[in-house]
Parts: structure tokens; C-alpha cells; sequence
């Protein structure tokens, strides 16, 4: 194939393989002999407090019955860093049976916002099985491990645990937690072996790979890899606590063109789960065999992050040792005696000043250098979203409560004698046909501008410039009122201002009759969601008023969900109507964005943000 075509399809394979920022890979160790097995790569951070050499460590102490010890005290514990003693100053018992309160009525996972937000909670468990397909047969070991995890799904989990089920080819975020085990086993049976299987392709990622068919293996190899690392950071961002992955995988294969770099992406591997607080367990679905020994790499993976392989004939009932695990560790901290910003490895011993009890820890941390802190403080800040724009993207969603019934939208536009005159309109969810929303507006005096129902989902109403309280309640079908939410507009002073913009209204085409039908009226029913499909299109309309509008230069940017901008919008002056965006959602991908409109003259300018997100928070 032409030379510049193998490089895009190389590029495009790069990418999307390597979607997750990797954490910085030390120099690896010699190269060993090639009859010995290499060590153990070393350990990752336990956590530093800021400004301080605290050090924390997650332990798990196990009885002869394989049972969690949990009537440790401090002084039950020896800890060692590099060999020297340490004094543990704090010592923590945290306990998760995965059991729900009698009351608690919550437990079924309604979005991705509610898992996120049980999974930051310390009594909630979090696990995520991992179906490496590129390196589980077709045959027998794909049977034995749908098997093993449909009995393993369905029994031994408690109500409140939080469980996902990903492979490679899942983009973290499209991971999704539940506890309806019912639906996860029904999922595990759908899992498929497909290792030396190449057609048909998944993706454009194995697309891009039938390119470099030399090279095939050795790119699944990355993929997974990339992808197994990609799962321990969104681990890390959505708990502080301690999360579980089972990694069900024959071998991990080669990740590149040496030995050694498995070794070094093994040792990196390491450090990411050790810096998220995520301990790995590997599953050889091959089960016994004479003809093979489990893979080294997967089982050193396992063992150094606090976990265990599984490699036998009947793993189900030994799978719940996973669960037991997590019921109850300790976290231990301790004030390390050196200097932890050195980078370098320190190494770490726990043991337990009791017969007859198995100890499980991470064996040391890499200690990050006050230069990789600044560093990485520099990228973080870099990272972050300006404040407008956070605040544009937190108004997507609306609150959860309403948002299952419909969603409200609220803005202001010059009315007579420029007086702003304020629109609420109301979309209702697909299949909701009654009841509806009563909206009171008031503003910051206490004066009441309305207060009474969304009639005919719109209503308008004159209101004074500055910030506007709406305070919003469901009525349901019988007409009495229902669940509560607040909220607030800023309504600009289009008189005084000598450039302004309207609130900016959205109208959704899903069809081309709805696109007609939208361009037909001089003033559309606005669409007060910001969840979009990818078959939608987005029409957005405003005006730009006061002495100086005429003059003004007015532009249009699509902005990610960091402020970047991606694109700039063209604009369509509508006469009588304002200005015009046409936006197929088609062009753009799944994810967060922002729309900045702007109009400047000289030094009079005005700006207005919408915010919508592409692909519902449930896919």
C-alpha cells in the first residue's frame, strides 16, 4: 500500500491503542538470563499527603480459614521501608459486606452519575471483570470461563457490590456498573474467545490491524494492554478506595519486539494500579494442564498488586476469595523516615505479630521526584476546564429526579421597550404523557414574576434584569405537586448594554420533517434537553441586540469539554429571526461539549455558552 497510507493506518492503530495517558516508565532492569525468571517488578505509591512524607498502604490480613483479621491494632503490625522499621501512626479497619440496609430502596443503578456517585461511597465495593478475547480460545477455554463467571456473577456478589463487565475494545467511558446480576450473567454469556480468530473485524482499531498482518499479534497485545490500563485509571478517578479487577486472559502476549518490553510494561502496569488503590486477579480459563504453565507475567501482575492467579479446573468457589478479600482490609499509614520525593523505588514489608496469619501487601512504591510532582502539577492545571466552562458543562444534566419525567429550560430575550422577557419551556421524556411542571419565579427582592404551571410546555412572562430564583416542582397525573429542584437564570439588562445576546434557543430535528417544521416557524417549541443522539440535528437561534448589534462581530465555536476549541461554527442571519446554527450531530463524536457564542464592537462585548452532550449518559 502507498507509503502514506500505511502511516495513517499505523497512526490511527497508535491512538486508539494507546487512548490512556500511560503513567512515566522507569529504565528497566538488565536484561536477565534466559533460563532465570526476571523479579518482580516493584511496587507503586501508596498515597503521600501533600507537603508531608506520609506513606499508606492497603493490607489484608487472612486467618488459616481464609477469613479477614479484624481485630488488628497498631501495634499488631511491623513495617519496614528498605529495610528500616517504621512507626505506624494511623491505622484504619475498613469493612464492606456488600449488604444493604433493610430501608434501602436504591440499590438498582439508574445512570452513570448514580454509580459514580455509590462508588465513591467507602461501604460500597467496586469490581470490574475484564474479558481479554484477543488471548482466550474459541473452544474450551471460552466454555470454561463463561461457566466460571455466569456462577461467579450470579452468587457471589452481595446487593450493594457494584460489578462491570469490559474487554478491550470498551471505551472506559462506556463502562457500566450494576448490580442486577441477572443481566450480567446474560451478558457473560454473549463473551466469545477469539484468540487466532481475525475475521470478522470489531472496529476500526482491528480494521487498522489487518494492515500489518506481520505484526497482528503483537498489536492485540497492545490494545489489551493500553486497554487493562485505561481501566485502572478510570478506577482510580471514580474511588479512592480499594477496587478489584479480574483479568481473565491467557497471556498477556508480547507488547513489543523484546522480551524486555513486557517486563517494562509489566512494570508500569504495576505502578498504575498501585498509584490507584486497584488490586488485579488473573483467571487462566485453560484451567490444569500438562501441556502449558499459567503465564508468569499475569501471575508477578497479580501477586505485586495484591492479588492472586487463579489457574485450576474448578476456579468458581475460589473466585469468591476475591469478594472475601475486599469485606475487610486495613489502611496503615506511616511517616517514612526518608526523603519519599527521591524518585526511586522504596521497598515495603508488612508482617504481623500473630501466628498462623496470611499477610497481603504491595511490596514498595516508586517515590515520584519533586520534579515529576511539578510536572504533574502543571499537566493537571493545564488540564482543567476554565470555570465557564465547567460551570456551562455541570447544567447538562439535569436533577436526576426531574430528569426522568422531562427537562426545563429557561431564558431571556428583549421585550417590548427592551424589558427582558423571560421563556420557561418543558420537554417531556419520551412516553411521559401526563402531569408536568409548576414553575415559581422570583427574584433576588422576593418579588414573584410567576408562579403557576408550564402551560402547553411554554409560557412567558416579563421579569426585571439580574438573577431570577426558579423554583420547579413535578405535578403528577392527578395533579398534586411532586419532587423538588432549584435553579436560576441570569437575565442580562438588554436596554442598558451596547451589546447583547438572547438566551440562545435549541430546537431538535430528528427527522427531516422536524427540520422543516422548525425552519417554517419564526418561533419554534424550544427543546429544553442537552442529550443528543448522533442522528440528531441541532439547530440554535439568538439574536444579537443594543446600539451597537449592527456593527458587531459575531462568531460561533464548538468547544470541548476542556475549553478547547475544535471548530468554528458558520452562522446563518435569519431576517426577523436573528442568527441561525445548523449543527449535524453526525460530525461529531460521543462526548461533552460547549457552544461560545461571542459578539464584540470595540470594547463592548457579550458571550453566552450552551452546553449538550452527545450520546445519553445510559450507552
Amino acid at each position: 500500500m502507498p507509503k502514506t497510507l500505511l502511516a495513517l493506518v499505523t497512526a490511527v492503530a497508535a491512538v486508539v491503542t494507546l487512548g490512556a495517558q500511560q503513567p512515566p516508565v522507569q529504565p528497566p532492569p538488565a536484561q536477565p538470563p534466559a533460563n532465570q525468571q526476571p523479579p518482580p517488578p516493584p511496587q507503586q505509591p501508596p498515597v503521600f499527603k501533600a507537603g508531608t512524607n506520609q506513606v499508606r498502604v492497603d493490607v489484608t490480613v487472612l486467618d488459616r480459614k481464609g477469613d479477614p483479621v479484624t481485630n488488628l491494632t497498631r501495634d499488631d503490625f511491623d513495617v519496614r521501608e528498605d529495610g528500616l522499621p517504621q512507626t505506624v501512626d494511623t491505622l484504619k479497619l475498613v469493612e464492606a459486606g456488600g449488604e444493604a440496609p433493610a430501608d434501602d430502596m436504591s440499590l438498582p443503578i439508574r445512570s452513570p452519575e448514580h454509580a459514580a456517585v455509590e462508588a465513591a461511597r467507602d461501604d460500597i465495593r467496586v469490581f470490574v471483570i475484564f474479558w481479554d478475547e484477543y488471548h482466550i480460545g474459541q473452544m474450551a477455554p471460552a466454555i470454561r470461563a463463561r461457566d466460571t463467571l455466569t456462577n461467579f456473577v450470579q452468587f457471589a456478589f452481595g446487593p450493594t457490590d457494584l460489578v462491570a463487565l469490559t474487554d478491550q475494545l470498551t471505551p472506559t467511558d462506556a463502562i457500566r456498573f450494576t448490580r442486577d446480576r441477572r443481566a450480567l450473567a446474560e451478558e457473560v454469556h454473549k463473551l466469545t474467545g477469539r484468540q487466532g480468530l481475525y475475521l470478522p473485524v470489531r472496529s476500526a482499531v482491528e480494521e487498522a490491524q489487518m494492515y500489518r498482518q506481520r505484526d497482528i499479534e503483537m498489536l492485540r497485545s497492545q490494545v489489551t494492554a493500553s486497554a487493562l490500563e485505561s481501566t485502572i485509571a478510570f478506577l482510580g478517578a471514580i474511588k479512592e478506595g480499594r477496587k478489584a479487577i479480574l483479568f481473565v486472559s491467557q497471556t498477556i502476549g508480547n507488547v513489543g519486539t523484546t522480551p524486555m518490553d513486557n517486563f517494562t510494561w509489566l512494570d508500569g502496569a504495576i505502578r498504575a494500579a498501585n498509584a490507584n488503590n486497584t488490586t488485579i486477579y488473573a483467571l487462566d480459563p485453560r484451567g490444569l494442564n500438562m501441556d502449558f504453565r499459567p503465564s508468569q507475567i499475569l501471575q508477578s501482575l497479580a501477586e505485586n498488586t495484591g492479588g492472586k492467579q487463579f489457574s485450576n479446573n474448578d476456579p468458581a468457589m475460589a473466585l469468591r476469595e476475591i469478594v472475601k478479600n475486599a469485606s475487610a482490609f486495613y489502611l496503615l499509614g506511616y511517616a517514612s523516615a526518608k526523603n519519599p520525593a527521591d524518585g526511586k523505588f522504596h521497598k515495603i514489608a508488612v508482617k504481623v505479630k500473630r501466628p498462623g496469619v496470611e499477610v497481603r501487601a504491595r511490596t514498595g512504591y516508586y517515590a515520584p521526584s519533586t520534579t515529576e510532582m511539578d510536572a504533574a502539577r502543571k499537566k493537571a492545571a493545564a488540564d482543567e476546564a476554565p470555570p465557564e466552562i465547567s460551570k456551562a458543562l455541570s447544567t447538562i444534566v439535569d436533577a436526576p429526579h426531574m430528569a426522568v419525567s422531562g427537562d426545563l429550560w429557561a431564558g431571556a430575550a428583549p421585550g417590548a421597550g427592551g424589558k427582558p422577557r423571560v421563556t420557561l419551556a418543558w420537554t417531556p421524556r419520551e412516553g411521559v404523557t401526563e402531569g408536568g411542571v409548576s414553575v415559581r419565579a422570583s427574584g433576588e427582592d422576593g418579588h414573584v414574576y410567576f408562579d403557576g404551571p408550564v402551560a402547553g410546555n411554554r409560557i412567558a412572562f416579563d421579569a426585571a434584569p439580574g438573577t431570577l430564583h426558579l423554583s420547579r416542582h413535578l405535578i403528577a397525573a392527578d395533579g398534586s405537586p411532586g419532587d423538588k429542584a432549584e435553579t436560576t437564570l441570569d437575565v442580562p439588562d438588554f436596554a442598558r448594554a451596547a451589546v447583547s445576546i438572547s438566551s440562545p434557543v435549541v430546537c431538535r430535528a430528528r427527522t427531516p420533517l422536524d427540520l422543516r417544521a422548525i425552519r417554517a416557524e419564526s418561533d419554534p417549541q424550544p427543546f429544553a434537553g442537552r442529550q443528543f443522539e448522533r442522528t440528531d440535528r441541532i439547530i440554535v437561534r439568538f439574536a444579537v441586540v443594543g446600539p451597537a448589534a449592527a456593527d458587531a462581530t459575531v462568531t460561533a465555536n464548538l468547544l470541548g469539554r476542556r475549553g478547547a476549541q475544535l471548530a468554528t461554527l458558520p452562522l446563518k442571519t435569519v431576517p426577523g429571526r436573528g442568527y441561525e446554527i445548523d449543527l449535524p450531530i453526525a460530525s461529531i463524536a460521543r462526548g461533552e461539549y460547549v457552544i461560545a457564542i461571542d459578539a464584540s464592537h470595540g470594547a463592548d462585548q457579550a458571550k453566552t455558552l450552551v452546553s449538550f452532550r452527545v450520546g445519553s449518559p445510559q450507552q
